[in-house]
């Protein structure tokens, strides 16, 4: 049926001839299931290590059907591109936008959209969500007012503009902290420190504007001084049933992203409680853990991700039979205006039977239309 190319952070170790080695096990392995839903429903799947593109082009591709590397299938030849996951990206930015650039004018469908991706790549989008009229964290530049802040016994959480994982995030008690991102300042943002952090953060999947399922994270249990969920720094995941406020909650963040021109398809949105009602710590739209293993549903949520992106191929290859459907209509309308319209127009084969002799020939009547209009 249809080639869905996605990018994967590779476990180089463990590639082997009839496997790609996957990285983080606890949610890059979802992954696996994603390709095997896909498969299962007649497409071809293909991993790639970003790393290897060459212009427009990867020097290594991976069949997953077949479980064997094979030659790289020309990128305009895919049909959707997932860009999932992409080892040390943030530290490559300029070649990441690249790689983007270069799937958005070969391929059909990227997912996230492009416009997503770009805008969702730096912390900058929770000012417009705010905008939006989403409740979010507060969240400041760092600059002589938080200086200021700090100094009156505030506390901020200090997060690169663009990183991931808790890679470079800290806690400022006090205005010497700043010291450490010393002429950096512009490439952080600072948000106030909330004590429901310690409660935990709770992060809702979505597939478009469907809810799928939810965990519970929770900082290190045994450290009182850490705020961050990340499990690398002891932080736990449990699993959750949002309310049906916190569904809505999830949902108008979802709608206030798509409203900006940024369309949504695979998503996490991570929030925590306060006292004004749940507030956005992220919403994450480039490469998202989905903690489907977690779930303990990773196969039924794999087979929900691949009929998702089933739909929209089906929806994408209508498209393009529609739009070209209008330019034949459109070929036929100019067709039937040159027949009207010129006296010695010469037999001209039936449209469709030899569809660039007619283009060709409804190109030179057009041609001569627009002169007898001058002349007239």
């Amino acid at each position: 049926m249809s080639r869905v190319l996605i990018t994967m952070n590779e476990d180089a170790s463990a590639t082997r001839k009839n496997a790609f080695g996957v990285t983080y096990k606890v949610d890059e392995h979802d992954c696996l299931r994603y390709a095997s839903a896909l498969e299962s429903l007649g497409h071809d799947v293909f991993f790639v290590n970003w790393n290897d593109l060459r212009g427009a082009r990867f020097e290594r591709m991976f069949h997953d059907n077949e479980k064997t590397f094979v030659k790289p299938v020309p990128l305009a030849a895919i049909d959707l591109v997932w860009v999932y996951q992409m080892e040390g990206f943030y530290s490559q930015l300029s070649r990441f936008l690249r790689m983007v650039e270069i799937f958005e004018r070969l391929c059909p469908l990227v997912i996230n959209h492009p416009a997503t991706i770009r805008h969702n790549l730096g912390k900058y989008y929770l000012w417009d969500l705010e905008h939006a009229g989403v409740r979010v964290i507060p969240t400041y530049r760092v600059d002589d007012e938080v200086r200021r802040r700090l100094a009156g016994g505030e506390r901020f959480v200090l997060k690169p503009i663009f990183g991931e994982r808790g890679h470079g995030v800290f806690l400022a008690t006090r205005p010497d902290d700043l010291n450490r991102i010393a002429s950096r300042e512009e490439h952080y943002i600072a948000q106030r420190y909330e004590p429901g952090v310690r409660a935990g953060e709770k992060s809702l999947v979505f597939l478009g504007f469907e809810y799928q399922h939810a965990v519970f994270k929770h900082p290190c249990p045994v450290n009182a001084d850490e705020f961050r969920c990340n499990e690398s720094l002891g932080g736990t995941v449990a699993l959750y049933e949002p309310t049906a406020g916190e569904l809505a909650y999830a949902g108008q963040v979802l709608r206030a992203y798509a409203a900006l021109g940024c369309p949504v398809h695979y998503s996490r949105i991570d929030f925590i409680d306060t006292d004004r009602g749940p507030a956005l710590m992220e919403a994450e739209l480039l490469n998202p853990a989905a903690f489907a293993n977690y779930s303990g549903k990773g196969e039924s949520f794999g087979r929900s991700v691949a009929r998702y992106l089933d739909r929209l191929l089906a929806a994408a290859k209508a498209g393009a039979h529609h739009a070209e459907l209008e330019s034949l209509q459109q070929v036929d309308e100019v067709f039937r205006q040159c027949r009207a319209r010129i006296d010695d127009a010469v037999p001209v084969p039936v449209l469709g039977e030899d569809r660039a002799a007619t283009v060709d020939l409804v190109d030179a009547c057009a041609d001569q239309i627009h002169r007898a209009d001058l002349q007239t």
